[in-house]
């Protein structure tokens, strides 16, 4: 903003020197014409409206009684003004008025400060009958161009502080206001109030960093109420699960001193050790599904997409990817099918065997195939490399699960579970098989009736 500022005090700074410098330019070449006496094209004028004056008496006759005329014509580019002085006065009364004479010819011969005066006596019978006095522009240059340049200027000024404002308010000024929103973010200041901006550039963008907040302030409740149940939870089995504990550790005391003499009785405290390590680990698994269960929540909004829509998504979202990672990406063509689901999270799943395709293939080959079974879908993604062994293939829809080949590479083992929860709130399936030499796994949609 402060440097927004200084642009614009330079550029007011910028146009009132050009002013100055472009009139004091001007008044110079003015004043060398003027010494010059290379500005005389209105003696041209003055010679040939003189000449006009005395050969038409009619003209001549309407100066004398007006004693001046003011000249409005586009004939005459420098003489504004034609005035008349008598040589001598008729009326006796006049004559007596000498000082009125005087100031009529003190007026008559006055120079003006913004004309030229030229004055050419009027003859009569070889007489002097009178002088006309011709008022002209000193010089056209000297007023034309002062207006044409200072008008110029000032529109060229207008022109580019509007630009500048134009930019402030739909730009700069925006965009200073989001500067801090994701800094307040990144403190975790969810409360940060985002004021809505009609802009057609930042307006999207500010509507998408509202949802944003919003998501995040929902995680953050979100996490606190799990954090609080988690700690219930603990509490809770904590407590249950004192009574198998004590009563494991009972037998186990028991055994230790010999208190059982028969093998009937070791075999049955056996029996009731096994029983309550059975119920510990029953414990066990409630926790693990309740911790599942509040980490993953996935929703999805069912509704009528095209086959098209999806494809476009996969290739504007990994086929830059591919290229970079010299990574031969194959796509079959498709028929257009009308599918029901969730566009969005359609994509989701199909970005998670990708990845899974760039983290486990052997990065020759990426492809994805089409095909239709009873009213579905059938999106295969598949993959060059080593597939998952036979054994581990029940296992990779569970969460929390990894197989051999993860061995060392990132991840969490909830991709595949999370392909699986969203393709069955999708009314469709998935499931995945190995080949000699490669990994595929399909995406099962419903199609549109």
């Amino acid at each position: 903003m402060k440097k927004f500022r200084i642009i614009m005090i330079l550029l007011i700074l910028l146009c009132l020197g050009i002013m100055v410098l472009g009139n004091r330019i001007i008044y110079e070449q003015k004043k060398e014409m003027e010494s010059s006496g290379r500005d005389s094209f209105y003696l041209v004028e003055v010679n040939r409206m003189y000449e006009t004056y005395i050969h038409n008496p009619e003209l001549f006759h309407q100066i004398t009684e007006q004693q001046n005329i003011t000249v409005r014509t586009k004939e005459y580019q420098y003489i504004r003004q034609v005035s008349y002085l008598p040589a001598y006065v008729d009326s006796a009364a006049e004559k007596a008025d000498s000082q009125k004479r005087m100031d009529e010819i003190s007026e008559f011969y006055r120079q003006s400060n913004h004309y030229y005066s030229v004055i050419k006596p009027v003859f009569e019978q070889q007489e002097i009958r009178g002088y006309l006095r011709f008022d002209c522009l000193k010089s056209k240059m000297g007023n034309e161009s002062y207006i044409v340049f200072n008008v110029g200027v000032f529109a060229v000024f207008v022109f580019q502080f509007s630009i500048l404002m134009y930019l402030y308010r739909k730009l700069i000024r925006p965009f200073h206001v989001l500067s801090e929103i994701p800094y307040e973010l990144s403190k975790g200041n969810l409360r940060h109030d985002i004021k809505e901006e009609k802009s057609r550039y930042f307006g999207k963008f500010l509507w998408g960093i509202g949802m944003l907040k919003d998501s995040l302030e929902s995680h953050k409740q979100r996490e606190l109420k799990l954090a609080k149940d988690k700690k219930m939870i603990l509490l809770a089995i904590s407590h249950d699960i004192k009574t198998p504990l004590h009563t494991i550790q009972l037998y186990a005391k028991a055994l230790e001193r010999g208190m059982y003499r028969t093998q009937e009785e070791q075999q049955e405290a056996a029996v009731k050790i096994r029983e309550k390590t059975a119920e510990i680990d029953g414990f066990v698994k409630d926790i693990v599904k309740s911790s599942t269960e509040d980490i993953i929540s996935i929703e999805v909004q069912n509704r009528e997409f095209y086959l098209k829509e999806l494809v476009e998504k996969i290739q504007n979202g990994y086929a830059e990817k591919c290229s970079l990672n010299h990574i031969k990406l194959l796509m079959d063509d498709y028929d257009d099918f009308l599918l029901y689901g969730d566009l969005d999270k359609a994509y989701e799943a199909v970005g998670n065997l990708m990845e899974n395709a760039f983290k486990y293939g052997d990065g020759i080959e990426i492809g994805i195939r089409f095909a239709e079974e009873e009213n579905y879908l059938l999106l295969t993604v598949y993959n060059t490399g080593n597939p998952v062994d036979e054994n581990e293939m029940p296992h990779l829809f569970e969460s929390f699960y990894r197989g051999v080949n993860a061995e060392g590479k990132q991840g969490n083992g909830l991709g595949l579970y999370i392909c699986r929860e969203i393709m069955l709130k999708m009314k469709g399936d998935i499931y995945a098989s190995g080949y000699d030499g490669g990994m595929s796994v399909t995406l099962v949609i419903k199609i549109s009736s």
